[in-house]
């Protein structure tokens, strides 16, 4: 699902490009939306050509048990601002499916697990190395947190219709946001299906993020070629205007899928402040598998296939 870019910044989840072909990280309620046992790994680099750039990687598993009409999964995601400054998010995630018709489908999701932040100050590299030495500047010290952290969300399947929402970081309100304890994120999306003709399938999408001070909204379009050819264009306008590393982006995909395998890629061009300022750019990779397995659940599902 191209649900969420990469932020460059503490405070903020990941958004990445190619979000919607698994949403497990950002709302649990996704667990097990194919009858597949389902891999799903993104790299991305942001800022390239700038030393030290961001770097995340995501890693998403799950899978369906239609006996208990359940989905189990894990997410680990992994985010280097840079400059020994990291974030690791690791969960188990659990989702419980309804099939209120033979065409709508209702889940219910739930993700635990731990938040880890590493901060390192000393490790910064100074223009000047004599700045190390002047005692009147506070560099601060060494941080390395582990917190407890949860999310939860829903979702409303239907074949031309997928309606979802989330918050992660249940634990922590705005009164206890810290440096390795981010505020609340609400998630809002919408992805509808379109079938022209019978080898051209279009996927159009809105998504908005609100956050502490924050807000996102990505506007999204894919277009499928014979179910293994995709094209993408995402368009992520600022709506706040008052964060260091605001900026417009336009963002451009294409992958293929063969035999279960899926292989994309995205790049990200900044149009903001960003852009004039450093490199905004921004390349993501995406590999995932679908293993299938000897039997299939028979419930409703959206977009199994993309």
């Amino acid at each position: 699902m191209s649900l969420l870019g990469v932020s460059a910044y503490a405070q903020r989840d990941l958004m990445l490009s190619q979000q919607f072909f698994s949403r497990l990280n950002m709302n649990p309620s996704a667990t097990g939306n194919t009858d597949d046992v389902d891999l799903f790994l993104i790299g991305r680099w942001q800022w390239i050509g700038v030393s030290n750039g961001p770097k995340t990687g995501v890693l998403n598993f799950s899978n369906y048990f239609e006996s208990a009409r359940s989905g189990i999964g894990m997410s680990v995601t992994y985010d280097d601002l840079g400059y020994a400054n990291r974030t690791m998010n690791i969960k188990a995630a659990y989702a419980y499916h309804v099939n209120l018709n033979e065409s709508m489908l209702m889940s219910f999701g739930l993700s635990a697990g731990i938040l880890y932040h590493y901060f390192d100050p000393q490790k910064n590299i100074w223009l000047d190395p004599q700045e190390l030495e002047n005692e009147s500047l506070n560099f601060g010290e060494k941080l390395s947190k582990v917190n407890p952290d949860m999310d939860f969300g829903v979702e409303l399947a239907m074949p031309k219709l997928l309606v979802g929402a989330s918050v992660n970081h249940l634990l922590y309100n705005e009164d206890k946001v810290t440096t390795s304890r981010p505020g609340r994120q609400f998630n809002v999306y919408v992805r509808a299906l379109l079938s022209p003709s019978e080898k051209i399938d279009l996927a159009p999408a809105l998504v908005y993020v609100h956050r502490n001070q924050m807000q996102r909204m990505e506007l999204n379009f894919l277009l499928f070629y014979n179910r293994f050819l995709w094209f993408g264009v995402t368009y992520r306008p600022d709506l706040t205007g008052v964060d260091l590393f605001s900026s417009n982006v336009l963002q451009f995909s294409v992958g293929f899928e063969y035999k279960k395998f899926r292989l994309g890629y995205s790049f990200d061009l900044g149009l903001g402040d960003v852009a004039r300022s450093v490199s905004s750019n921004a390349s993501e990779l995406l590999l995932s598998w679908r293993i299938p397995k000897t039997t299939k659940g028979g419930g409703a599902r959206f977009l199994e296939d993309y």
